[in-house]
């Protein structure tokens, strides 16, 4: 498969995106921006917002520890 090149001969390249910017995106359409505001980062916007949500929910296993160390914590009371 060929690299693909833009009309002028030099390379297509993938944009890279900050952690901070990001962050940002996903803050202005959880604080009421349309998606479609953010035309910039439309395509990568809805993944982002679910990375952000599976990092800020903490997983089955982390749910178990916290109900263990709390229940220690009472114990130990």
């Amino acid at each position: 498969m060929p690299d693909k090149t833009l009309p002028s001969g030099s390379p297509l390249t993938r944009k890279k995106y900050t952690p901070a910017f990001k962050a940002e995106c996903v803050r202005q359409v959880a604080a009421g921006a349309r998606q479609t505001d953010m035309a910039r980062a439309q395509a990568l916007l809805g993944r982002w917002q679910r990375q952000a949500l599976a990092e800020a929910v903490p997983s089955s296993a982390e749910r178990e520890e916290i109900k263990r160390l709390r229940a220690e914590l009472k114990r130990v009371e």
